[in-house]
């Protein structure tokens, strides 16, 4: 189980000590209250935890990354597994010292994840966030639901990836899907260094949504990577069961792989690159 240092709950834990011997990565800026550069105005946002942990999903699974895990979220998706988490508030300040205190204990890092809930609808913050990371040194991975474009403007440029979703409501049950909001987020993407598309599915996805999905992508990023991802949350998706090593009932039919590879085959006539890539943390039993 990974035991990293995080934010979590109402409380905050300590930073670990610097280990001894490891000097902090080129231009990394001090840890001590007042660093340079930092703005105070920068207005304190809700942070769920802050951790050190593998990449559990699309291509880059398995790289250690540290994720900083922003609160709120713009839409609700049925399978959702972080929403409700209680937050604290962090200035920037705080959050740029407790990554730069992982990577000291807990480095190297591949990538710095911002993820969620939704982290675009901080733009405010991730600006400057972004900015002083990249000036530390760190690669930046933003992990978003894909339907704020304008936000995303605001950033893109110094983002390394982008893993943005293309949501479907057969899936996500949400009241409306979000294509006209995907298509100018994807444009924008291309800005960045990488781009790769997430959709989440299972048996009850409805095929007309799902080949919208891919003739946008054909039409508008023909080359970018698109990832199958089953659908998993706590109520519906772990493949073992809790109490044993045994596979879960509900997961032992073919239903999930056949959707998928199923899936995969009717993208594959649109798109050159269609993978299915499980979560990995979830097989592991790691955050």
């Amino acid at each position: 189980m990974n035991t990293a240092t995080g934010v979590k709950g109402r409380r905050r834990f300590a930073s670990p000590p610097p280990a001894r011997g490891l000097e902090p990565r080129a231009g990394t800026a001090p840890e001590t209250p007042g660093t340079p550069g930092v703005s105070s105005a920068v207005k304190p946002v809700g942070i769920t935890e802050i951790f050190s942990s593998l990449q559990g999903e699309g291509p880059h699974v398995g790289e250690p990354h540290i994720f900083v895990r922003f609160e709120e979220c713009n839409i609700h998706c049925a399978y959702c597994d972080e929403l409700g988490k209680p937050a604290v508030s962090m200035g920037l300040e705080e959050v740029l010292n407790e990554v730069i205190s992982l990577e000291k204990s807990r480095g190297p890092h591949a990538f710095v994840s911002l993820t969620g809930g939704e982290p675009l609808l901080y733009v405010n913050f991730l600006e400057p966030l972004a900015g002083h990371l990249k000036t530390a040194g760190f690669r930046i991975y933003l992990e978003t639901s894909g339907i704020l474009p304008k936000a995303l403007l605001r950033i893109v440029g110094g983002v390394d990836v982008v893993a943005m979703d293309i949501k479907l409501k057969s899936i996500t049950k949400e009241a409306r899907n979000y294509f006209e909001e995907h298509r100018e987020f994807l444009r924008l993407s291309k800005r960045a260094g990488e781009v790769f598309v997430k959709m989440v599915v299972g048996p009850e996805v409805d095929m007309d949504e799902f080949l919208e999905g891919v003739r946008l992508m054909s039409k508008e990023s023909r080359e970018t990577l698109l990832v199958l991802q089953g659908v998993t949350s706590d109520h519906l998706s772990f493949p073992r069961t809790r109490e044993s090593t045994e596979l879960d009932p509900r997961f032992r039919g073919d239903d999930m792989n056949k959707t998928l590879l199923d899936l995969q085959r009717t993208a594959l006539q649109f798109l050159p690159n269609v993978r299915i890539i499980p979560r990995l943390h979830i097989a592991m039993g790691i955050r």
